[in-house]
C-alpha cells in the first residue's frame, strides 16, 4: 500500500480529507458594531490570521442582515447594543436566512440577562468584549466546526 494521501483507503479517508479542505478555506466572517474604534480594531487583528476573512463590517443590525446575505457570512460578530435593529432582533432576522450565518453575541454586558437574550435570539454563542482576542478565535472556530 503507497504511504501519503488516498481516497477512502489507507492513512486518509475521505471525512479527513474534506476536513482539511474545509480548514483550508478561510471563514467569511461580518464585523457589526456600532463603535467604529472596536469594528476597526476587530477587523484589523482579523485580517491578520489567515483563518478569516473579513467579508464587510457593520454599524447597525439592519445593515448587518442585508450586508450578510449578499457578502454570504459564515459567522456574524454581532454586537447586541446598536441603534436601528438591535443584536437581538438581527440576530432572529439571520437565523432566517438561507442558509443562517452563525451569530456570536458580542457584548459590552456580562450579567446573565444578556447572555439569556442573544442566545434566544439564536446566537450560536456569547462572549464578552472584555474576554481576551484568543477566546473569541476559538468561539470563531468551534461554531464553524474548525476546533
Amino acid at each position: 500500500m503507497s504511504q501519503g494521501l488516498s481516497l477512502g483507503h489507507g492513512r486518509f479517508g475521505p471525512g479527513i480529507i474534506l476536513r482539511a479542505m474545509a480548514e483550508a478555506t478561510p471563514i467569511r466572517v461580518l464585523v457589526v458594531d456600532d463603535h467604529r474604534l472596536f469594528t476597526h480594531a476587530l477587523t484589523t487583528v482579523l485580517l491578520q490570521d489567515g483563518r478569516f476573512e473579513v467579508v464587510g463590517t457593520a454599524a447597525t443590525g439592519r445593515e448587518a442582515v442585508t450586508l450578510a446575505k449578499n457578502a454570504r457570512a459564515d459567522v456574524v460578530l454581532m454586537d447586541m447594543s446598536m441603534p436601528v435593529l438591535d443584536g437581538p432582533a438581527a440576530t432572529r432576522k439571520l437565523r432566517s436566512h438561507d442558509p443562517p450565518p452563525q451569530v456570536i453575541a458580542l457584548s459590552g454586558h456580562t450579567d446573565e440577562l444578556s447572555r439569556t437574550a442573544a442566545l434566544d435570539a439564536g446566537a450560536s454563542a456569547f462572549v464578552t468584549k472584555s474576554e481576551a482576542f484568543d477566546e473569541l478565535v476559538a468561539t470563531i472556530l468551534e461554531v464553524c466546526g474548525h476546533e
